[in-house]
């Protein structure tokens, strides 16, 4: 049986993947993050620093990205066209609210973009939040990042973010099995 002590570190770790997924999608990685990644998921890249950031700006740097990271532009009602500040911004943005968060302003970010979900889930998970956590991956992460990061996977010129596409995609998937969640639901 675990332990609770096993169980915290656990979800400290789980946090801190959170925020480290939220780094690359934020901004371009420094060589420190390089690192980090390769040593946390030993995954094998040879792209250099500079195709690394190259590929960040094209896709998801404003306002020319070819893959802007917003939820509202991958989940919105039927009949609706996707736009950035969409339906799914102001439920998201109702969410951290009820959560008992509000966005600091000082976040250049809207806040449905993938980095301030991703930091959000870590909130929920360092506050011991379990039901939040439960219905942000279901009403949210779920429903487009999966799609998101196969997009990614398949339009990205470097294997770096080729490859955090698949991390990011297996540890959102595995967190929503962790949970109960599937396809449907």
């Amino acid at each position: 049986m675990e332990s609770y002590a096993e169980s915290y570190y656990e979800e400290l770790e789980r946090a801190k993947l959170y925020k480290l997924f939220s780094s690359l999608f934020m901004e371009r990685p420094t060589d420190e993050i390089l690192i980090q990644i390769k040593d946390i998921f030993g995954i094998k890249f040879d792209d250099t620093l500079y195709e690394i950031g190259m590929d960040f700006m094209y896709f998801f740097s404003e306002p020319s990205g070819h893959l802007l990271p917003y939820e509202s532009l991958y989940n919105y009602p039927f009949g609706e066209i996707s736009r950035l500040w969409g339906k799914a911004t102001e439920e998201v943005q109702k969410f951290y609210k009820s959560a008992g968060l509000m966005i600091d302003e000082e976040i250049d970010l809207i806040p449905d973009h993938l980095s301030v979900e991703l930091l959000f889930m870590s909130y929920l998970i360092e506050q011991g939040l379990i039901e939040y956590q439960k219905g942000f991956l279901e009403k949210h992460l779920f429903v487009w990042v999966p799609a998101y990061c196969d997009e990614v996977q398949k339009l990205a010129k470097t294997t770096f973010y080729k490859e955090v596409a698949v991390l990011l995609r297996e540890f959102i998937l595995i967190d929503c099995e962790e949970f109960g969640i599937k396809k449907g639901q």
